[in-house]
């Protein structure tokens, strides 16, 4: 770089002085303008001018057409041996880790409590909760027993108005008259005996009482008798005949109290049975009688009045099957009150998604913790595959499901293995990089999680293909070339397709044939 300063440097000067000379040379024939007194300087300094060297020749331009030819589509891409399923796992909610239930290497199961941060008064308040919903639930419950029962007995007492008011009005049968008259003729006849029977034996009692009454009567003057003779032959014999007498006077009256108890019972008696058949002639009679007269329009509209009644108790009943509107508004808002702390506690815990082992921890007892910041990370037991990342949309779409690859193995240098590539939902959802996920059967090879691998797609080959070198791509400012024009080069910019072997495809921006220039050789 001096040198070639030096080389521009002698050059000027000797251009300047060219131009002085002719400068003075064309003065002297036009007339030239006297020129302004000149003083010298000071001290002057002496220049030596070298000599001028020659210019180096400019570098010869090289330059490439675009070509065309064929392609062996196929693309190698890193990965590393991953677990088929691991997920990062992190509290929703922001707090202090109060439990951590694992640890590397421990083995869970689905539905496991992993860890939990601090609960606060959830619990107390989830406890609360639950009684009053539990109270609300019990009143409820009771009162729709109590409901139920009034339903219950509103029925049956509304089954027999409906009854005793179709008694009423329902037409009697010939046999029903015919029985009816029957029960009539059999009160009768039993009046008939009870008056018959009541009679005998009250006619009995009374002729007991009047032959009670004749020995009483003989018995007493046979004592007034011995008392008169008492009074003129008083001799112990009398005297003994007297007392005889005056006891066997006392057993008669005792035998006409007796006989006159008899009479009065069988006489009441006989009154009794004699009403009670009669009672018994008489409704036989009225039965009788409103079997064909039908019934009496009162009691029709009595017994119409008794269903009415009993329809109303029925739905009262009924409606107070539902529960109270207020009850039932406590136990939803206790309900809706356990499931919101419940949420709140279960974003306080992490419970294992699936069944694996631990395989990271990065969270201490005691120590706060961010939400939706993993803690744990789980891995599934069920196999290992080769997870590629760093794939573009294009890449993934190109590359189908189920397609064959070769992968190699870092540790395992020079052998080749088959591949199977498992597409997965994930990969459609813009939120998270691209992944491919390839299965392998390496048989007993020794792999771990994170060993690095080498995975080759094969796509086939391209036909037609406008490809340049790839030195002769230039990448500031996005990929382009130079084109040589008359005035000079020309930046054009490419679109790039695959890059295999050392050759870029040209998808747009120039036509087969086109020349671009190399860049110079160092």
């Amino acid at each position: 770089m001096e040198r070639y300063v030096q080389i521009a440097i002698r050059s000027a000067l000797a251009m300047g002085l060219v131009i002085g000379l002719s400068g003075c040379s064309i003065g002297s024939l036009v007339g030239a303008p006297t020129p302004e007194p000149w003083t010298p300087p000071a001290a002057t300094a002496t220049t030596v001018v070298a000599a001028p060297t020659a210019t180096p020749a400019p570098p010869q331009l090289r330059t490439v057409a675009v070509a065309i030819g064929t392609f062996n589509d196929r693309r190698e891409l890193s990965g590393q041996v991953t677990p088929v399923l691991e997920r990062d796992l992190a509290f929703r909610q922001s707090g202090i880790l109060r439990n951590l239930y694992v640890e590397v290497g421990a083995q869970v199961t689905t539905g496991q409590l992993l860890a939990e941060i601090d609960l606060g008064t959830l619990e107390d308040q989830l406890r609360q909760a639950r009684i009053n919903a539990e109270q609300d639930r019990r009143a409820i419950d009771q009162a729709t027993a109590r409901a139920q029962i009034d339903v219950r007995a509103a029925e049956v007492a509304l089954a027999s108005a409906r009854d005793r008011l179709n008694a009423l009005t329902t037409p009697p049968s010939a046999t029903a008259i015919a029985e009816a008259r029957a029960a009539l003729q059999r009160a009768e006849a039993a009046l008939a005996r009870t008056r018959n029977d009541a009679s005998a034996v009250k006619t009995r009692a009374e002729r007991a009482l009047l032959d009670r009454q004749a020995e009483l009567q003989r018995a007493q003057d046979a004592y007034q008798q011995a008392r008169a003779r008492l009074e003129v032959e008083d001799t112990p014999e009398v005297r003994a005949l007297v007392d005889q007498l005056a006891a066997a006077v006392r057993a008669a009256e005792s035998a006409v109290a007796l006989a006159q108890i008899e009479y009065d019972t069988a006489r009441g008696n006989e009154i009794a049975a004699v009403q009670a058949a009669e009672a018994d002639v008489e409704l036989a009679r009225a039965r009788l009688d409103r079997l064909i007269n039908g019934p009496d329009q009162f009691e029709v509209t009595a017994a119409q009045r008794a269903v009415q009644q009993a329809q109303i108790q029925l739905d009262a009943a009924r409606q107070r099957l539902n529960p109270d509107p207020l009850l039932v508004k406590s136990l939803a808002a206790s309900e809706l009150a356990i499931k919101e702390i419940e949420r709140q506690i279960e974003a306080r815990r992490i419970y294992a998604p699936f069944d694996g082992s631990i395989t990271a921890v990065d969270a201490l007892v005691g120590f706060p913790v961010q939400a939706e910041v993993p803690v744990l990370r789980l891995m599934d037991n069920s196999g290992l595959q080769i997870t590629v990342s760093g794939l573009s949309a294009e890449d993934i779409e190109r590359i189908a499901n189920g397609a064959t690859v070769s992968i190699t193995f870092v540790r395992y240098p020079g052998r080749t293995f088959t591949g199977v590539v498992r597409k997965t939902t994930a990969m459609n959802n813009p939120l998270q990089t691209p992944e491919l996920h390839i299965t392998y059967n390496a048989g007993d090879l020794a792999l771990v999680v994170g060993d690095p691998a080498l995975v080759t797609i094969d796509f086939g080959q391209r036909e037609g293909v406008r490809w340049l070198p790839i030195e002769a791509i230039r990448r500031d400012g996005g990929p382009h070339v130079l084109v040589p024009t008359e005035n000079g080069s020309q930046r054009v910019d490419v679109q790039l397709g695959l890059i295999v072997d050392g050759k870029a495809e040209i998808v747009s921006g120039l036509e087969a044939g086109d020349l671009v220039i190399l860049p110079a050789s160092s």
